[in-house]
């Protein structure tokens, strides 16, 4: 994969309602443009990396990511947080295809999501939990500084994912809900 061009302008993303401000360097504003999709769109990431920049990071903190698909979240994440510094890593919970997709819940790729980690040298950065989120909420760390909920869209997973992992976040992390 192509470097994406530095040549975006910075941006700042103000969070409503505490006022917090944060930059995100235009070299992420134009590598959200390149990972953009119908999972999620560069607004969508410009977002994720707004938060992921916001957070303190400390080298015990990790990230979660409910529902990944083929991993271009999670590398995007990875990128960005390593373009700040920061060498934490991302953990992408994700049945994979022990579930059929449907319109709403697209099946992910475990394969694809591998392909994504190697072709963009982040296998050692970025790790998959193959299941369901409610199954292996157990053995996931208390210590997730941005969680982001982006598996199962109906409102009782989405509900119990909040229920079963936002406890698992620390203080003054982030949450970040797509397709709710």
């Amino acid at each position: 994969m192509e470097p994406p061009p530095t040549s975006e302008k910075a941006r700042t993303l103000r969070f409503k309602p505490s006022g917090y401000e944060v930059e995100i360097p235009g070299s992420v504003v134009a590598r959200a443009k390149q990972n953009g999709s119908g999972m999620m769109d560069d607004g969508e990431l410009r977002c994720l990396a707004g938060v992921v920049l916001a957070f303190p990071w400390r080298p015990e903190a990790i990230v979660v990511e409910i529902g990944s698909y083929a991993g271009t979240t999670a590398a995007f994440v990875a990128e960005t947080l390593a373009e700040a510094g920061h060498d934490n890593p991302v953990l992408s919970i994700d049945p994979f295809e022990r579930v059929s997709g449907s319109r709403l819940n697209p099946q992910g790729r475990y394969r694809r999501y591998l392909k994504t980690m190697r072709s963009r040298g982040l296998q050692d950065r970025c790790h998959a939990l193959v299941g369901y989120s409610h199954d292996v909420a157990a053995v996931v760390a208390d210590r997730v500084g941005v969680l982001i909920i982006d598996g199962n869209h109906e409102l009782e997973s989405v509900a119990r994912d909040l229920a079963l992992y936002a406890p698992k976040v620390l203080p003054g992390g982030f949450i970040l809900l797509d397709d709710h």
